[in-house]
């Protein structure tokens, strides 16, 4: 029952992680977009868009990032020093690494839980950056905690998951 149970949840998981990587692809591209534009604009014909920094740097750059983040985990995009764990057994070996997995999980939650309280703190202020547009600071912030809580559930999933894969490549 368990096994079953871990199995559909990480399932669910790569839906959710595979959607949110398509929304950060589209912020890429949106940025590369709204650069590539702005450069044109501004060195043709000195009408640059004024919108378009505030825009990719506080909004667009940290949805790429923070969206893609536990997509590229479990896809293998992560650097694991393994000097120590070539020295250890395999029983060993699996005990540290579901113990580094459950360390980084909660490290995780915690900076999710703390940026969801920034979330709500400049959301229920209402906080804007003044310019051209006023931009709510808010969906800035939203990007953290959507980021990093499935970050901590994907490497929660990979912590006690059975079927734990040893072999540091990317999941199927």
């Amino acid at each position: 029952m368990y096994d079953r149970f871990m199995i559909r949840a990480d399932a669910l998981l790569m839906q959710v992680e595979r959607l949110c990587a398509v929304i950060s692809g589209m912020a890429a591209l949106a940025a590369m977009l709204l650069v590539a534009a702005d450069a044109m604009l501004r060195h043709l014909f000195s009408a640059p868009l004024t919108f378009q920094m505030v825009l990719t740097q506080d909004y667009l750059l940290v949805a790429l990032l923070l969206l893609a983040m536990p997509w590229g985990y479990r896809s293998g995009g992560f650097i694991r020093l393994d000097f120590l764990l070539t020295a250890l057994s395999g029983t060993a070996r699996q005990i540290v690494l579901r113990a580094g997995l459950i360390a980084s999980a909660i490290y995780a939650t915690k900076l999710a839980m703390l940026s969801w309280g920034q979330f709500h703190q400049v959301w229920s202020r209402g906080d804007v950056v003044m310019g051209v547009i006023d931009w709510p600071v808010s969906w800035s912030w939203i990007w953290l905690p959507v980021g990093l809580g499935l970050l901590a559930l994907r490497l929660a999933i990979d912590a006690l998951s059975p079927h734990r894969l040893d072999t540091g490549s990317a999941h199927v």
